[in-house]
This record gives C-alpha cells, sequence and structure tokens, in this order.
C-alpha cells in the first residue's frame, strides 16, 4: 500500500478475493482488493459499474452474501481505541476455495465447503461486535433497503435507540424529528407517519441518510447515494453529505463513478476497474490535470469534463472505440490494456502488458498506480497524448468528433 502509516487507519483490508459461480468455474469479482480509510477521512471509491466496488465493500462490511462468497483476505477495523476486529479473520481455513496461484485464472477449490457454514457462525459474532461500534450504511437503493411495513419514524426511532440504549419512546420519536431536520425534511409528525412507498425519490434517500446516521455511526459507506435522483436533488444530496461527513469525526466510503462528487467529499481515491483496485491516491490527483494518473483514471477524468462542457460522448478517444462490455476480466496480463492510451500508442512494453498483470508500484509520495508505464512523466502526459492520437485519428477518418463528415465528403 501506500507509504501512510495503517496505525492512522479505522479500516485496513488486504488481498480480499470475492468469488461468485459462474458455470463451472468461480469467477472472482474482485481480485485482491485492498483500500486503507483514515481516521477521520473519507475515502472515495470510483470506477464503472461492474469494477467490483459494491461487492468489495460489502464483503469487508460483512454483507456479501454471494455463494461462494469471500474467498480470502482481511478486512481490520479499528474504531475509537477498542481491540481491533478483522471480519475476514481465519477466512483462509474455512472457505472452500482458495484464490488463483502462478498459471491460474480462477480460485481452486481445496476442501469440502462444510467449513464455510462454522466460519459463518463466528463471522456473525465479529459483525455484532462490529455494529456495536459504530459503522453505518448508506443503500445504492434506499426504497429496497427500507422496511416497507414500517414508518419512517419507527425505522429512524429504532436508529436513534442504538445509539442511546436507554431512550424512551418519546425520546425516540423527537430523536427521529431532529434527524429529520438535520437531513431537510420537514421535521414534524406526519412525516414520520409517512411509509417508504409515500416517499419520492429525493425523500427516501434522505431518510435512508438519516438512518444509517442516527445510530450516531464512527464509519459509514455510501453506495452510489445520489444513483436515479434527478440533477436538483442530486446537488441537494451532494451538499447535505459534504456538510455532515466533513463537519465532524465521521470516517468513511463513498462508492460513485460521479468523479465530481467524489472531488467534493473525498479526501482520498482508490479506483477499481473489472475487480482490481488500479489506483490508490491524494484526491486531490482528480483535479489537478498535470497529476500523473492511470490511463483509466485519466480516461474517466476527461469524460467527466466531457458531461460538464456538455459533450456527451461525442468524441471518441483512442483506446476506447471499442471498450466491450463491462465487468470482470479473467486473463493473463494487464487487465486494461484493449482500453489502454498507453498500450495503443506504443508508449509501453507491450509484451509486458499482454502476460504479466501490474501490480500498485508508487508514482508519488501516498499515490500507486498499477500500470508498466515506469515513466511518471507519461503518465502526467496523458492529456497532451490523448489530444494529439485523437486529433490524428480524425486525420485518418476524416471526420469531425461528433461523425459529420467533412465538408465535400461524400456520405459513404
Amino acid at each position: 500500500m501506500t507509504g501512510e502509516s495503517n496505525d492512522d487507519a479505522i479500516l485496513h483490508a488486504s488481498d480480499v478475493w470475492v468469488g461468485v459461480k459462474v458455470g463451472k468455474n468461480i469467477k472472482p469479482i474482485v481480485q485482491g482488493g485492498q483500500l486503507v480509510v483514515p481516521r477521520g477521512g473519507i475515502l472515495g471509491l470510483v470506477g464503472e459499474s461492474g469494477s467490483g466496488k459494491t461487492q468489495f465493500v460489502r464483503a469487508v462490511m460483512g454483507l456479501s452474501s454471494l455463494e461462494p462468497g469471500v474467498i480470502t483476505g482481511s478486512a481490520v477495523y479499528s474504531v475509537d481505541g477498542a481491540e481491533p476486529i478483522d471480519v475476514l479473520q481465519d477466512i483462509d481455513e474455512y472457505s472452500p476455495f482458495r484464490p488463483p496461484r502462478d498459471g491460474e485464472l480462477y480460485p481452486q477449490r481445496q476442501r469440502i465447503g462444510w467449513g464455510w457454514l462454522m466460519w459463518r457462525r463466528r463471522f456473525r459474532k465479529r459483525l455484532a461486535m462490529l455494529r456495536k461500534l459504530g459503522v453505518g450504511f448508506i443503500f445504492q437503493n434506499p426504497m429496497g433497503a427500507l422496511n416497507p411495513f414500517l414508518n419512517v419514524g419507527s425505522q429512524i426511532g429504532e436508529a436513534v435507540r442504538v445509539a442511546r440504549p436507554d431512550a424512551t419512546k418519546a425520546d425516540m420519536e423527537a430523536g427521529a424529528i431532529e434527524w429529520l431536520a438535520q437531513v431537510h425534511l420537514k421535521a414534524e409528525k406526519e412525516t414520520l407517519a409517512l411509509y417508504p412507498h409515500e416517499l419520492s425519490g429525493g425523500m427516501a434517500q434522505r431518510v435512508m441518510i438519516a438512518l444509517a446516521l442516527a445510530a450516531e455511526p464512527k464509519f459509514v459507506v455510501a453506495d452510489e447515494p445520489t444513483t436515479g435522483l434527478d440533477s436538483h436533488i442530486r446537488r441537494e444530496v451532494v451538499g447535505l453529505l459534504h456538510r455532515i461527513m466533513k463537519g465532524g469525526e465521521l470516517s468513511g466510503i463513498v462508492i460513485s463513478h460521479d468523479l465530481p462528487m467524489v472531488a467534493k467529499l473525498c479526501d482520498k481515491l482508490t479506483v477499481m476497474y473489472r475487480g482490481r483496485v488500479i489506483e490508490v491516491g491524494p484526491i486531490d490527483a482528480l483535479g489537478d490535470q498535470d497529476a500523473p494518473n492511470h490511463p483509466y483514471t485519466r480516461m474517466l477524468k476527461e469524460r467527466a469534463e466531457d458531461l460538464a462542457r456538455g459533450r456527451h460522448g461525442g468524441v471518441v478517444r483512442v483506446g476506447t472505440a471499442s471498450p466491450d462490455a463491462t465487468g470482470v476480466t479473467v486473463a493473463a496480463g494487464c487487465i486494461y490494456r484493449r482500453r489502454c492510451l498507453v498500450y495503443e500508442t506504443g508508449l509501453v512494453e507491450k509484451a509486458d502488458c499482454d502476460k504479466v498483470q501490474p501490480g500498485l508500484t508508487p508514482i508519488a509520495e501516498n499515490h500507486e498506480v498499477a500500470c508498466h508505464a515506469d515513466d511518471q512523466k507519461v503518465l502526467s502526459d496523458l492529456a497532451a497524448i490523448s489530444t494529439q492520437a485523437h486529433m490524428q485519428q480524425l486525420d485518418e477518418k476524416d471526420f469531425y468528433p461528433d461523425g459529420i463528415p467533412r465538408r465535400g465528403q461524400a456520405d459513404g
């Protein structure tokens, strides 16, 4: 990992593998995942849909219900000076599978799977301890996460009682109303009486935020907190999260593919692509055009800039013409090479990319990327390289970026 001391981390996860059965194989949807959440800091976990972000975090929070599920790894929480808890402790001794070794692409069965059930019993005890220490989760789909049979007041009130076990019914109601005000909903009994199906998308998301924070967690995960919201409500929710997450000593993870939101809310950055962590660094690397980045992160930044300027995918950049389907890739070599600008333009030894999956290597202080390009200048100049390569692409095709032929050219 980076040069940052793990002693200052509230969560340190390393070498996490998560698998799901596809046909006769166990497909690794998280491949050696690692992350460090600094105490009092917010980590942004970004990547396209299908990159494994949510399943990675659900695994390290004890929420993964996949079978075979977590294969190996560790996820150590150190909350408020309490004894550190490794949610995945001893999993190697119980999991029926092991990660792939040299020459293998898929996890391999190593024992009969009865041990998995025994491990789950221990796992639940550690998970209960973790919840008592204060860990919250803002789910991606609030309408699916809220209990449809309980009204808003009952659900937030129960969260209040987690933080204050001796709270009376009146205290729970008062606390629920206070949290409604915190998330900018009408702080009145009529709102508490509403059921989830009576809430709009924006209201449901705010209730989900209140529900996660009413238990006064020390660590919280927000999984795509603005998904499905219109632009106005999205800005309000981001502003609300910024005020809450930056206003105290709360630590957490924001999972998203919305880079502007991540840049506003977070202090650190972890980028995933197809089941692998490919970049770890400071959040400033998202906003600094001269900062070195993994080619995939650079592509995400350029896409965000295009959207911000109203260019909705009009420019076809080198290395992205045939992105194929998103999702986990199981193959030898660098998983990003088919979309990589550095690979396509020959700025790296292609034989290495074809055969060896790169590991995270330092390119600056507290900044690592998984790329065979060992020249930091190449990773810093990707914007200029992309523009130059794109202009050459246009000259060769004699087309404008929007696909319209140049004046005087035939349609065919």
